[in-house]
């Protein structure tokens, strides 16, 4: 179905249907946007990015820092 026909078929319904016809959309775009955010899947990339970060966090030896400002001037080292 085209938005041509869609429009047109919006255009024949009498106006006090407008409003119901107003939330029909919103719901189906709605329930759109819920199902493409399912189908993200993190890259491969990502997900060992984020399990070497787990696998630091865990780890003694790595340096960790509590000051925001102090993490920053090491990087600008």
């Amino acid at each position: 179905m085209s938005y041509e026909t869609v429009l047109e078929q919006v255009k024949a319904a009498p106006e006090a249907c407008l409003e119901e016809i107003s939330s029909i959309i919103r719901y189906v775009v709605y329930r759109y946007q819920q199902d493409r955010a399912k189908d993200i899947q993190p890259s491969l990339q990502l997900e060992a990015a984020m399990q070497e970060a787990l696998q630091i966090c865990d780890d003694s030896s790595v340096e960790g820092y509590t000051d925001l400002n102090a993490l920053f001037a090491d990087l600008n080292r």
